[in-house]
């Protein structure tokens, strides 16, 4: 169920309105340990969450601490690297992903930490090849039953994929970028009333890179700081269905101003929504929201985006052995694109993961994406399809195979080039 929550508020740092109370002891608690069933959402376990003891990894125990290294290893054909519609450019790249983790086994608290390295060489085009990583640490003190705060930090290098919308396109090699964040938070129940609100902050540094045909695209206008405040109540009307109200105010805050760029890039905004959430034994689970979205720039030539808001991830079983996810998101994004400081960008997507048998797991996914641009006339639309494949030797090796098909088209006045990508993937899974 954590990797369920997880993705449901990935992102989101959560610190209870009443956690300053709570950490002086001034909290009363009543009723706390008979209203916890009120909020358990693990009935349902899913194909790809569900434990096989004869194909997991055990990990290394050292005291109270579990060590799980891990190597992925692959290899990729992909048919238009530099995503483009005409005169298509392939090429094979060998991937090699080491990684490490570590959690502590304590029945309260708990902490964890990562670090991975993703490298990336293609066999033809080098200026292409790039190595990203990343880090990061998070952690939970259980103050009373009921009641927790949590804190996470992380850091890591990454490149943006030639499929995005900005200038990566039209470079003559990858752009890079740091990203760095933290969160903290908590939450507390009230018996059949949860609590739950936080703070995050997320800073990214954008590198330049030359231009095909000469020049430089400058990226410094994307570096950025983004603050972001959360708050989130819940009411469990069953053991099985709790309706909440959450609302998120962000504050965005770029690091170059006018007249280092034509126009400022700040601004802040704020999403309220509604919606439930569930877990129906043997049936479905999953949380659905509703509600507004606004941001409002600072610079009176940016028009405001505003419009109604999604978020939900539903897990459907028709079977114990086939799992079918439902997600959908609309919410308000900066832009990579100079002239456009946001978009709207809404996203459906649904998968399949059947177990035809304990070691072998299929998947097939479809997904949706339409990006419209606030201030230019651009709107960029996207199908994606994957099938795949994943099958346990034992419980330190596993091979996956997998294709990914992704067609965008782009239109308007100021619409970017339309491009189709064909990629294959084959790979080997070492784990301990």
């Amino acid at each position: 169920m954590s990797d369920f929550k997880d993705r449901l508020f990935s992102g989101v740092g959560t610190l209870a309105l009443t956690a300053t109370a709570a950490a002086t002891g001034s909290i009363t608690l009543h009723g706390e340990a008979s209203a916890q069933w009120l909020w358990d959402r693990d009935r349902n376990v899913s194909v790809t969450q569900r434990p096989r003891a004869e194909y997991d990894a055990l990990g290394v125990r050292s005291g109270a601490f579990i060590w799980r290294p891990r190597a992925d290893l692959g290899i990729e054909h992909n048919d238009n690297i530099f995503a483009t519609a005409t005169a298509e450019q392939s090429d094979t790249i060998f991937v090699i992903n080491p990684s490490l983790s570590v959690d502590t086994t304590w029945s309260t608290h708990a902490f964890s930490a990562f670090a991975n390295v993703l490298h990336r060489e293609y066999s033809d085009f080098s200026d292409e090849s790039t190595t990203d990583y990343s880090f990061g640490t998070s952690g939970r003190i259980d103050i009373v039953r009921g009641s927790s705060i949590s804190a996470s930090a992380s850091h890591s290098r990454g490149t943006e994929p030639r499929t995005s919308a900005g200038a990566a396109g039209s470079t003559t090699e990858p752009i890079r970028f740091d990203t760095t964040n933290f969160a903290i938070g908590g939450d507390h129940v009230f018996n059949r009333l949860r609590l739950r609100g936080g703070y995050d902050v997320s800073k990214a540094d954008y590198d330049d890179a030359p231009l095909i045909g000469g020049g430089i695209a400058s990226q410094g206008f994307r570096d950025r700081t983004q603050h972001r405040f959360t708050a989130r109540a819940d009411y469990a009307v069953s053991p099985d269905t709790a309706l909440f109200a959450r609302y998120r105010h962000n504050e965005r805050d770029y690091r170059l101003s006018p007249p280092a760029i034509p126009a400022a890039r700040d601004s802040d905004g704020y999403t309220f929504d509604v919606g439930v959430e569930f877990d129906l034994g043997g049936l479905a689970r999953g949380e659905i929201g509703l509600g507004y979205m606004k941001q409002k720039y600072d610079d009176p030539g940016f028009t405001d985006s505003e419009g109604f808001s999604i978020e939900g991830l539903v897990e459907w079983f028709p079977t114990q052995l086939t799992t079918v996810t439902l997600s959908a998101q609309r919410n308000i994004e900066d832009s990579g694109i100079a002239a456009a400081a946001g978009y709207i960008g809404t996203s459906f997507a649904a998968q399949l993961d059947h177990e035809l048998r304990r070691n072998i797991i299929l998947t097939g996914r479809i997904d949706y994406g339409n990006d419209d641009y606030q201030g230019i006339d651009r709107e960029d639309e996207r199908w994606g399809a994957t099938i795949a494949a994943t099958y346990l030797m034992n419980r330190n090796v596993g091979i996956r195979a997998g294709y990914n098909y992704v067609d965008q088209r782009s239109s308007g006045a100021a619409g970017n080039r339309d491009f189709s990508v064909n990629r294959f993937t084959v790979g080997l899974v070492l784990q301990y």
